[in-house]
Parts: structure tokens; sequence; C-alpha cells
């Protein structure tokens, strides 16, 4: 699984989305003011970033040990699933919609 580090940050709120208490507040006082609007700001360090950033890019896209020892207990019949576990997938994957 790879994660996408194009975007860096949290995303801005939408501008016509208020929170509860300015919402509360403007209902009461039937006006759009902002004043007891919760603000919160992130910072982050860059350089932590950039090293997480290398240590997840310099993961392998497939983990190739854990797919070779999978087949091999295929190969020989080692590997079960119990069918509660495989329908319980098919259910979750498919949402129950029957055909």
């Amino acid at each position: 699984m790879r994660i996408d580090l194009t975007t860096s940050g949290v995303e801005p709120p939408e501008q016509s989305k208020m929170s509860r208490a300015a919402q509360s507040g403007a209902a009461g006082t039937g006006a759009n003011s902002t004043s007891g609007v919760d603000e919160t700001h992130f910072s982050s360090d860059q350089t932590r970033l950039q090293s997480l950033e290398a240590q997840v890019l310099a993961q392998p896209e497939i983990r190739q040990a854990k797919v070779e020892a999978l087949q091999e207990a295929i190969g020989n019949g080692e590997y079960s699933v119990p069918a509660s576990q495989v329908a319980d997938a098919m259910v979750s994957e498919w949402g129950g919609v029957q055909g």
C-alpha cells in the first residue's frame, strides 16, 4: 500500500461551513459574526516530514517475502481460510448486493 505524499498539511475547511459554536452564535443573534469560533492551527517539522516520506517511499510496494511464503503454503496445500471468513469478505466486498 502506498500513501499519497503529493499533498502536505491539512486542507482548510470550506468557507461556507461554520463550526457548531458559530452556528449557535449566529442563530442566537441573527448575525453572521465569527466571534466565538474555535480555531486550530497545525504546524509541522518539515525535516521530520521529509524523513518520514523517505522512509515510506523506501518500502517496497509488494512484500515479496510474504507473497512467496503464501505461494508456497498454497502450493503445499497448507493454507486454508475458514469458509465463514470467505463469506464475510464476499459480503463486505459486494455490500450484500444480490444479482
